[in-house]
């Protein structure tokens, strides 16, 4: 009766107040008659922990937590769901519904209290995308919503600039998209709140949207599979009593790490040694007179112990033949950066391409490969973006192969950055000599990586970070940048302060080697102490790398270098450098005070699980974060020193602990 009667309240404060056409009082027995019919009837599933009520009538669920008396309402659906039968079996319910077409939601409360949706409907319903089940209300504004369309981010719940929608998973694109196939709500306190596990993903979202009060929620979207229903649709929900986000975090640890088939960077440095030269490092693109050899012995001269040098073969000029050697025997990791997603129209004829000359191993030259290698949609049409046309990535393996059995003659990398795969989204391929689902798309995407791993024994990174693939990459570039404000920051305002620069020139590109002023809404959201927060850390720490996008490297924003750097130190992620000669001399002092700041500490925590992170004040200047080996660090960033356990820590600085309690 407990959800019975707040369902009432719920839908009472939705009514007009007294004065306006209708008047209150009759409006509400209008609710009533509409929504507590005499045959209507309420199920419950119950255990220990929690009370979960469906009222068959309105075809809504409200969730009693009993631990901490909280009650989460689902929002009335904006599309009319009729539940035409119910049946029940101890703790599981049976509900046949129709919105616009039949399904069947089959729901369990389980023994762990996880409450699971099952969602099926007949063999070839067609579909475009239906949202179920529908969002919890938020009930006030001391939440935040756990975003993970990235590293991870507190969003007030009643934020109002913030851009929503999206939510796709797997994809850096779409007005955002999910890196990890799950979102949470935790209230301010950073006790109790629930998560939202999309246990089907690859056809799916989880989509926000704001309230007719203006706070924020969100609900699960599915898409369609080859414009049918196609398949079981799975999604669970946990609610939590203490722990907040980093228990959402662990318990989504826990469940993920198996089904993906997930390992330790530590597991896998048996199958990869040079993995090791890669972690506690700077992760630096070279570029010009970056690529001398000469460059690398005065990094390591001045004090660079470690770094992993990566270079892009679209770029001249190339490195020595045999740079990779030389670099190992500096102790440095070698790597190169690749791309097999993207084609050219000029590639729809052949055309002769210099394979011995300064661009021979060019990334994006298929002559005459076009319409064999291209994604198409159902009518023909390709997929593109302002880079180029998406290739398939099940019908890529002989151009891999081609394209780096060559290159490896000559550069014998350590490792591939391998662009795009993880961060581009999943799409359907229609073309009927490799016709793939959005999940046939990733399975062949961890495929062509494995083909990578086993053909020339490298380890592999990635763009971003979409975690279907973390099983075959150890590094990913990007998690840290934000990209829902980064991309809408005002970074492509040419002729401003804020201009994060272009591609033109080959050998030195402005994007990559140039300086910029950080927009306001890149300071309010993306290097936001207060809203920052380390989810992805939280589950995948132990088993990637990862840093800030390229084009937003540490050193992209001066004012902002020792902020980002004390956030590679909070979460234990590496520092992102683009480097030519130039570039170096320019600011060779902080670079290597950079060095001397963050990596000594990265190299004790790289391989260690995040156990915990903490706000030691409510406006979080001051952080904590706990490490499976014991060590922790308390970072400040505030301009004044603040005293920790009489101890003190420096403004803009931070202080380790050694097995801290």
């Amino acid at each position: 009766m407990i959800c019975t009667t707040y369902f009432l309240t719920f839908f009472s404060e939705l009514i007009p107040p007294t004065g306006m056409k209708m008047k209150r009082p009759i409006l509400l027995l209008l609710f009533a008659a509409m929504f507590l019919p005499s045959v209507a009837k309420t199920w419950q599933l119950t255990n220990k922990d929690l009370q979960v009520t469906f009222d068959d009538t309105t075809g809504l669920f409200c969730v009693y937590d009993v631990r901490n008396g909280k009650k989460w309402m689902q929002n009335p659906s904006a599309e009319p769901v009729e539940v035409k039968k119910v049946r029940q079996e101890k703790n599981s319910l049976e509900i046949s519904l129709k919105a616009g077409f039949s399904f069947t939601a089959h729901v369990s409360l389980r023994e762990d209290s996880g409450l699971e949706f099952v969602i099926s409907a007949s063999k070839g319903t067609p579909l475009k995308e239906f949202s179920y089940p529908e969002s919890f209300h938020t009930v006030d504004k001391d939440y935040y919503l756990l975003s993970t369309d990235g590293e991870g981010m507190l969003l007030p719940v009643d934020d109002q600039e913030y851009p929503l929608g999206g939510g796709i998973t797997y994809t850096y694109n779409y007005g955002g998209g999910l890196s990890m196939a799950w979102m949470g709500m935790t209230d301010k306190q950073f006790r109790s709140g629930y998560m939202t596990i999309l246990e089907t993903p690859f056809d799916a979202a989880l989509r926000t949207k704001r309230q007719a009060d203006g706070l924020i929620t969100f609900a699960p979207v599915w898409l369609s599979s080859l414009e049918e229903f196609g398949y079981d649709r799975k999604v669970t929900y946990h609610f939590f009593n203490e722990g907040g986000y980093v228990a959402q975090c662990k318990k989504y640890r826990e469940y993920i790490w198996p089904k993906n088939q997930v390992k330790t960077l530590k597991e896998n440095l048996k199958r990869f040694p040079t993995i090791d030269n890669m972690v506690g490092a700077p992760h630096i693109y070279v570029w010009d007179t970056g690529r001398d050899l000469d460059f690398a012995k005065e990094l390591k001269k001045s004090g660079i112990d470690k770094a992993l040098l990566i270079w892009n073969a679209n770029h001249t000029p190339y490195p020595m033949v045999g740079y990779d050697d030389e670099l190992r025997k500096l102790g440095y990791g070698s790597g190169g950066y690749e791309l097999f997603s993207d084609l050219h129209k000029r590639d729809t004829v052949y055309y002769e391409h210099d394979w011995n000359g300064p661009l021979r191993y060019r990334h994006t030259s298929y002559p005459g490969l076009f319409n064999k290698l291209a994604a198409r949609k159902k009518d023909g049409s390709t997929y593109s973006n302002r880079f180029g046309t998406y290739a398939c990535p099940a019908n890529m393996a002989p151009q891999i192969l081609n394209r780096t059995g060559r290159e490896m003659k000559e550069y014998r990398h350590d490792t591939y950055f391998v662009d795009v795969y993880l961060a581009n989204g999943l799409y359907e391929c229609y073309n009927k000599q490799h016709p793939v689902t959005r999940e046939g798309y990733a399975k062949a995407i961890v495929s062509n990586l494995k083909l990578l791993e086993d053909t020339y024994g490298v380890y592999n990174g990635g763009e971003w970070g979409a975690e279907f693939g973390l099983a075959h990459t150890f590094y990913v570039h990007g998690m840290m940048t934000l990209q829902r404000t980064w991309w809408t920051s005002g970074i492509n305002d040419k002729g401003t302060i804020y201009y994060a620069g272009d591609w033109k020139n080959n050998s030195r590109p402005t994007a990559m080697l140039g300086v910029r002023t950080a927009p306001d809404v890149y300071l309010k959201y993306s290097i936001n102490e207060a809203l920052r927060v380390p989810l992805y850390e939280l589950v995948y720490h132990d088993a990637v790398v990862t840093s800030w996008r390229w084009e937003d490297s540490n050193h992209h924003n001066p004012e902002l270098w020792w902020k980002k750097d004390l956030f590679n130190v909070l979460y234990g992620t590496a520092p992102l450098w683009n480097m030519d000669r130039s570039c170096w001399d320019d600011f060779k002092k902080t670079f290597i005070l950079s060095y001397k700041n963050v990596c000594p500490w990265l190299q004790k925590v790289a391989y260690d699980e995040l156990l915990s992170h903490t706000f030691i004040t409510a406006d979080g200047k001051i952080q904590l974060s706990t490490f499976a080996s014991g060590n922790s660090v308390v970072v400040n960033f505030s301009d004044t020193d603040y005293d920790y356990e009489g101890k003190t820590v420096k403004r803009r600085s931070y202080l380790a602990f050694g097995n801290h309690k």
